[in-house]
């Protein structure tokens, strides 16, 4: 946890992997002779004192089973049952940590509302009479009482939940974990912080389960290498197509050593970076192939990026050269001092003479630099090197079964590292990409394309996947498999997909950008399961999830996801500080260190992984990885903002959307997103920007982020149809059918004539719902390329009329 994060006080969620079924689950368990003298320690053998040391001992459990470190306890004393958070941060000593269980509990109201219990732990002891107690029928609580059995009196642990609560697994992990705990009362004087939370058999077993599918003697290979084989064995099979063009891997190949050629010409090789600006065209691919060939590593440019984006990119990674499009130049910084090398120019150049010494890329060598979103107001590079990415090529190309039959569709942009898992794994295997500009097409003609080149595997983002779906049944004949990554899948999505495409495999990939695109797995196979896992560790990969303490947790704890192996990424460039709190010393791991996620996920008992969300602020927007944190830093920047504030709220369509409030003065809204939309990414420009006179903030002094959703979720209401329109007077017919359609996508008020669909809160897939409606409800088709360019309701509607001239309205 970061310190600014505010943890919400919080029970046990529900630990469910199985069938339902209706059977109360129950577990039993002696104590240790350790824990019953660590008891003593604590209690003197008094029964009051014991139940308080048994709820402290719980309440460290429940935190680490839930990662926070206010834990909500309930406890069946006395006089009823009292439900009460226990702050753990603070606590120095056990003795501390048992005062102020007991200080917690002594404040607490007795529950008279047996509701009010939902999802707690209920401790309870043989010893202590409880008076309105919850009925041992309570279906959504976990009851754990310390009992004494036999004539020698030994002390047990029980517990039981509702089969809505939790599994016997789960329950026995639990009292594995109290009795551990209460062991460590044994010495009251001893850091409260130092107390294991699993048993040691439970930590072991953890620990293997996240090196267990794992092959230590790595790949020791380039990224080019692999491909190289593929040239000599295919040369004449077609290996990227786009559009109308294509190439075979002879023409392929000839072209990305003309670029190397060209690098090695300018001086450019092994040590050096490139930038890479490109669209989706065949000759991408031979740019950033050439690049590497040369040696160099390529830092892939993101042509919707704003220049001065794309100036603090090149800046930072101290780029020799820019291999750009023709088309994008013009979208270059102005006043580069980069060389800038055409693409076009380049594939067209002759290749190396024969028997020229012109040194390649080692195994050692960086492959490439991607950046991303930055916490601190910067975007930071990732830097990985040719065989951390080579190894997952090496995992994927066996995992999905590519071969030369394989013809890939490939959605997601060049730009990003996710790109990476679509055009390497396929060429080093000797099948086609078949690339596709979703800022193009539809998911209509996305399908029709699949369809005619006979695709047989494709990646993309839940989101996208979503929208696509339903067009997709056209090419089932010839989908093999649909890879999901880049944001959580919802168990909708998952049941859709095995419904219109029974027979194709639906794979759920895991990996952050530090850990060389993929790092988690799992298969769903051709029908629905249970639950939504994220998998367990591919072959280069060990897994660990981590307390606070930074031992592993056992299964069913929620905890920091660790990542390490052959896959690991060397940090960030230029940034020590960010390398050194993220990957951090790991005696235990491949190679001594690991890197930490900040994602939060827990081990099922079946060995697979479950994502539970973040430790932090960040988010994922459309597939993009964006820190709020960097968004308030460059708003904050702006002419007349005094002070901003970003959270995640929940756009139009259900999905994650960034929300801005800003005390500013003397600009407007307009000028803000104008200013927003030249220096971030588009997936980085909030949804909904407000001023605000000035921003709540709690007792502590810190922004009140939970008062802004909440603002954010009462404005979300729609306007009234009555309200006047803040783009402009109504239109004429056609104008307001347009804005119509845009209200309704959007689910805002009323929309005129200038209205820009954009900046009305409108994304990428938001936009395509936009064109379906104008389809079903106009009977006019227009292209989603002049969507983009042309996004105003006034726009459209000339859209619309120069596509059907003859129907004005």
């Amino acid at each position: 946890m970061t310190s600014d994060t505010v943890v919400p006080a919080t029970t046990i969620r529900p630990r469910r992997t199985g069938a339902a079924h209706s059977a109360r689950a129950h577990a039993r368990l002696a104590l240790t002779a350790a824990a019953v003298d660590g008891l003593a320690k604590v209690s003197g053998d008094r029964p009051l004192e014991e139940l308080v040391a048994l709820t402290a001992a719980t309440a460290v459990v429940v935190g680490a089973a839930e990662h926070t470190d206010e834990p909500v306890v309930a406890v069946s004393g006395p006089a009823g049952p009292v439900l009460s958070g226990i702050g753990l941060a603070a606590r120095s000593t056990v003795g501390d940590l048992v005062r102020a269980a007991d200080s917690a509990l002594r404040s607490a109201p007795v529950v008279t509302d047996e509701a009010a219990l939902a999802g707690a732990v209920l401790v309870g002891s043989a010893r202590v009479g409880a008076g309105l107690a919850a009925r041992a029928s309570q279906q959504d609580v976990i009851e754990l009482r310390l009992t004494e059995s036999g004539a020698d009196g030994v002390r047990e642990l029980v517990a039981e939940a509702g089969p809505d609560r939790a599994e016997a697994w789960f329950l026995e992990v639990l009292l594995r974990s109290v009795s551990r705990v209460l062991a460590g009362f044994a010495d009251p004087h001893g850091p409260a912080a130092a107390l294991p939370t699993a048993a040691a058999d439970d930590e072991a077993a953890a620990v293997a389960l996240g090196r267990r599918g794992f092959e230590p003697q790595g790949v020791t290979t380039t990224l080019t290498a692999p491909i190289e084989e593929a040239v000599r064995a295919n040369p004449d099979r077609t290996a990227v197509v786009a559009g109308a063009e294509s190439l075979t891997y002879r023409e392929f190949w000839q072209a990305a050593q003309a670029v190397a050629a060209r690098l090695h010409a300018a001086g450019i090789g092994r040590g050096h970076r490139v930038g890479v600006l490109t669209g989706k065209t065949v000759h991408a691919v031979s740019a950033i192939t050439g690049t590497l060939l040369a040696g160099a590593a390529y830092v892939p440019l993101d042509p919707r990026s704003p220049a001065a984006r794309l100036a603090e990119i090149l800046d930072d990674a101290e780029c020799a050269a820019v291999l750009a499009a023709s088309d994008l130049l013009t979208g270059l910084p102005v006043g580069l001092t980069t060389p800038v090398i055409d693409i076009q120019a380049a594939v067209g150049g002759p290749a190396a003479e024969p028997g020229t010494d012109r040194p390649g890329p080692l195994p050692d060598d960086l492959a490439y630099v991607v950046y991303t979103s930055g916490s601190t107001g910067r975007p930071k590079g990732v830097e990985i090197r040719h065989r951390a990415i080579a190894s997952y090529v090496h995992w994927k190309r066996r995992n999905h079964g590519l071969d030369l039959d394989t013809r890939l569709l490939q959605l997601p942009s060049l730009a990003f590292d996710s790109s990476v898992a679509d055009l390497f794994p396929v060429l080093a295997s000797g099948g086609r990409l078949v690339l596709a500009d979703t800022h193009q097409l539809l998911p209509r003609q996305l399908a029709e394309l699949a369809q005619q080149h006979r695709i047989t595997h494709l990646t993309t983002v839940p989101s996208l996947y979503r929208v696509l779906l339903g067009e997709l049944q056209r090419a089932a004949g010839s989908l093999r498999a649909v890879t999901v990554a880049g944001e959580a899948t919802t168990p909708d999505l998952v049941g859709r997909h095995h419904e219109l495409l029974p027979g194709v495999r639906l794979i759920n990939e895991y990996g952050p950008t530090e850990s060389s695109v993929g790092a988690t797995a799992f298969d769903h196979g051709t029908a629905a399961g249970p639950g939504l896992p994220i998998g367990w560790p591919i072959a280069n990969t060990v897994a660990t999830v981590t307390g606070g303490d930074g031992r592993a947790l056992p299964i069913g704890f929620v905890g920091e996801l660790r990542l390490a192996g052959h896959g690991l990424a060397d940090g960030y460039r230029n940034r020590p500080e960010l390398t050194a709190a993220a990957f951090v010393a790991d005696a235990g791991a491949p190679g001594g260190r690991s890197y930490r996620t900040g994602d939060l996920v827990w081990w099922r008992p079946d060995g697979m992984l479950e994502f539970t969300g973040r430790a932090d602020d960040q988010v994922k927007i459309r597939g993009h990885r964006v820190e709020p944190g960097e968004v308030e830093s460059v708003l904050g920047l702006l002419p007349g903002v005094r002070q901003t504030a970003v959270a995640v709220v929940s756009g139009p369509d259900g999905a994650p959307a960034l929300a801005a409030w800003l005390e500013a003065v003397d600009t407007t809204v307009e000028e803000i997103r104008a200013r927003a939309n030249a220096a971030l990414p588009p997936a980085m420009v909030p949804t909904s920007i407000t001023l605000i006179d000035e921003l709540p903030r709690m007792v502590s002094g810190k922004i009140d982020r939970g008062a802004l959703v909440r603002l954010a979720e009462t404005d979300a209401a729609p306007a009234p149809a009555s309200a006047p329109s803040r783009t402009g007077a109504a239109g004429d017919a056609l104008e307001v059918k347009v804005g119509a359609i845009f209200e309704e996508v959007l689910a805002s008020g009323p929309i005129g004539p200038d209205g820009d669909f954009f900046d009305e809160g409108g994304h990428s897939l938001l936009a395509i719902s936009v064109i379906d409606a104008i389809e079903q409800q106009l009977g006019v088709s227009i292209d989603l390329g002049d969507f983009f360019d042309t996004p105003t309701v006034r726009e459209v509607a000339d859209l619309i009329r120069k596509a059907k001239p003859d129907d004005q309205a």
